[in-house]
């Protein structure tokens, strides 16, 4: 029986164990960093998203959102959505004088509250609309006050159409293409 042998020589030995190596050390941080960029993108797709439902700007919706990067040993990120409730300052709310007006979604009408006022508590650094608590037993005609807010963050989330797919989709299509950015990185010796 008759038998063929190959061989390879040592040189290219070496550089395939290197190339090997370098995609096992490299691989676990070139798949972080992908993860991590698809976290980001579908952080910025959902604020996109969110500000042209809401009257809100992105700065705002972006300070209610935080991302949770991936670790190497973890390999998962997650996008978390702050759930209290935003004053009605960051809606845009303006005092007039039949009281306080707003709007919480772009493309509806003002709302108002009759008796709002607007109003800054200097201990607590805090600006924001106010009306009489009736229902307080403390209630003498004038005080206490109880805050008015509009809607957070998960609520806005939710009352938008398709936004949750939407939101996956980009991330996972923002990870794959930073995940072919980072390969070649890797071929080209950078990581």
């Amino acid at each position: 029986m008759s038998g063929v042998t190959i061989q390879i020589e040592p040189g290219s030995l070496a550089e395939v164990r290197a190339l090997m190596t370098a995609y096992r050390n490299s691989s676990r941080k070139a798949i972080q960093r992908s993860i991590n960029f698809g976290a980001k993108q579908g952080q910025k797709t959902g604020v996109d998203e969110m500000a042209k439902k809401a009257n809100l700007t992105k700065k705002t919706i972006r300070e209610h959102t935080k991302v949770y990067p991936t670790s190497i040993s973890a390999l998962s990120a997650k996008v978390v959505l702050k759930g209290e409730p935003i004053s009605l300052i960051e809606y845009k709310a303006r005092q007039t004088a039949k009281g306080v007006s707003f709007r919480i979604w772009k493309g509806q009408p003002l709302e108002r509250y009759r008796h709002a006022f607007i109003w800054t508590l200097i201990k607590e650094r805090y600006t924001g609309v106010f009306e009489p608590n009736v229902d307080s037993p403390r209630f003498n005609g004038f005080g206490p006050y109880r805050r008015k807010s509009g809607p957070g963050v998960p609520t806005i989330y939710e009352k938008t159409p398709g936004l949750a797919g939407k939101v996956e989709q980009i991330a996972a299509e923002k990870m794959m293409g930073e995940l072919k950015r980072q390969v070649g990185l890797i071929d080209r010796g950078f990581l």
